[in-house]
């Protein structure tokens, strides 16, 4: 027998035996995820008590007066200073004229009273108890990432050829790109033509010395680039002038999220063509591998393997089998494997959360084994840029592994409305992020300065006027960018066929 006929046999029967069960509960997971986002925008610029600890003994989680210190992605310090990092955070990006934002930090940090004194007990209250899992920064963006993993490699899975393979790696980038080209585009258009002076008033009156202004490309040519980069970086994913321009920095998510991609895709080929059994064995070594590293590898292999059971029976029916001993007298069901996850991941983010606070941001760090490899590693191990947590791994493979036992979860997530808001995730966040920054600021110092509104008061109308304008033009960036896009990456793939 030729040695290629058990490989092809491998991939008949994987492809006949392929369940087609739906997956649409995962747009519901985006849902949550999108009304978690926009929380967390609206706390992290109106009322940052609920989403960082104030200023410690340490100083940890106050900004200094140098650049490199500024607050990271996920709070901590850390922004690479100019003329260092990845991507094109170097060499041309800057003129004297365009560090607005860090001289922001600098005046912010001397004459901003930290938000501890201005906030109320109660908010201090609300992070502690809510926000580790309901508005938590990294818990958010960590979530998007491994459900980006998680979802891409679904069609494949479904219909092993080479036709669904090769659709995958060339309508993704296209899908991707022109919505975060044109969203990048928009925020940089609108703050390099605004002045961006009353972003410094309102983070006075406001008490918010953490609030970050976008970065200011030097010429438009940087412009150009910045927005050119925002799938080309490999590392420092927010480090990179695309991320920096754009409103809470956090544009480095989607970026982190389709480099991951191709992660998945050299793994998920070579799934239907082995043994299922081995599938967790070969996914584990190299998760081990990418977290020794610092590297989001693992979250990757994590959200592949999930896919996998999912849409693979033999491992479904394991799933649901359970683990046994050889004899079979113990036997443990792995949603209760789910539930431990979701109970040490819990309480190592409260623990982070509440307990120990003056370490909120670097000290999660210290479990890594990069930490401590003297600069060998892949990423950053210190906590000062944004970087895999575990607390948040356990918490998020504990949900998606109780969601995969029931389905009226799963019913719940795959309502229309829930697919709705899903598939405009990406819409809204872009949409609401410059709102939040342009709007929703000037409405508040509308309120608060010119027609003496409480502080309270002011907040409730920026956010009544924010939400629904979110919605709408989030739901024009849709139909108009967004949808567009996904017809324009499979037309592309289309056109290299014909």
């Amino acid at each position: 027998m030729p040695s290629y006929q058990p490989q092809n046999y491998m991939a008949y029967r994987r492809k006949s035996s392929v369940v087609n069960n739906s997956q649409d509960h995962l747009w519901g997971i985006r849902a949550v995820l999108a009304v978690q986002s926009f929380a967390w925008l609206f706390f992290k610029v109106f009322d940052p008590a609920l989403t960082v600890p104030g200023p410690t003994t340490t100083g940890e989680h106050v900004p200094s007066a140098s650049p490199s210190t500024v607050p990271g992605v996920f709070g901590g310090p850390g922004i690479v200073a100019p003329g260092a990092g990845s991507g094109i955070v170097a060499r041309d990006l800057y003129s004297g004229a365009d560090l607005y934002s860090r001289d922001l930090y600098r005046r912010n940090n001397s004459v901003i009273p930290s938000f501890t004194e201005k906030s109320p007990h109660y908010q201090v209250l609300l992070r502690k108890i809510l926000s580790p899992l309901l508005w938590d920064e990294s818990f958010i963006f960590c979530f998007f990432i491994l459900l980006s993993a998680r979802t891409v490699a679904i069609p494949f899975l479904r219909d092993v050829t080479s036709n669904t393979y090769a659709r995958s790696l060339i309508a993704r980038p296209i899908r991707m790109f022109i919505p975060l080209a044109i969203g990048l585009a928009i925020s940089l258009a609108i703050f390099g033509s605004i002045n961006n002076d009353y972003l410094e008033e309102f983070a006075y009156i406001n008490g918010n010395p953490y609030l970050r202004a976008p970065e200011k490309p030097a010429t438009a040519l940087a412009c150009f680039n910045s927005i050119w980069d925002l799938l080309w970086v490999t590392k420092d994913y927010s480090l990179q002038m695309g991320s920096l321009a754009f409103p809470t920095w956090t544009l480095w998510v989607p970026s982190a999220a389709y480099l991951q991609s191709y992660t998945v895709y050299i793994f998920m080929v070579i799934l239907p063509f082995s043994r299922p059994s081995w599938h967790l064995t070969g996914l584990l070594m190299f998760a081990f591998g990418s977290w020794w590293f610092n590297s989001w590898g693992w979250y990757s292999a994590t959200g592949l393997f999930l896919a996998d059971v999912a849409i693979n029976p033999p491992l479904r029916t394991a799933l649901f089998r359970g683990w046994s001993n050889e004899s079979g007298s113990v036997r443990m069901p792995y949603w209760a494997l789910a539930y431990v996850f979701l109970a040490v991941g819990t309480g190592l983010k409260y623990m982070w959360t509440a307990g120990l606070d003056d370490l909120f941001w670097s000290g999660e760090a210290h479990a890594h084994p990069s930490r401590y490899l003297g600069g060998s590693s892949f990423g950053y191990a210190d906590g000062t840029q944004p970087y895999p947590r575990m607390d948040d791994w356990l918490v998020i493979v504990g949900i998606l592994l109780l969601i995969e036992f029931s389905e009226t979860t799963k019913r719940i997530l795959s309502n229309k409305l829930c697919k709705a808001i899903g598939r405009r995730s990406l819409s809204y966040y872009l949409v609401s992020t410059i709102l939040m920054y342009t709007a929703g600021i000037k409405i508040f110092l509308y309120c608060n300065v010119q027609q003496g509104y409480g502080s309270a008061s002011a907040k409730a109308v920026a956010f009544f006027l924010v939400l629904p304008c979110s919605i709408i033009g989030g739901e024009i960036f849709h139909r108009a960018i967004d949808k567009p896009a996904v017809w324009a990456g499979h037309a592309v793939f289309d056109w290299t066929r014909t």
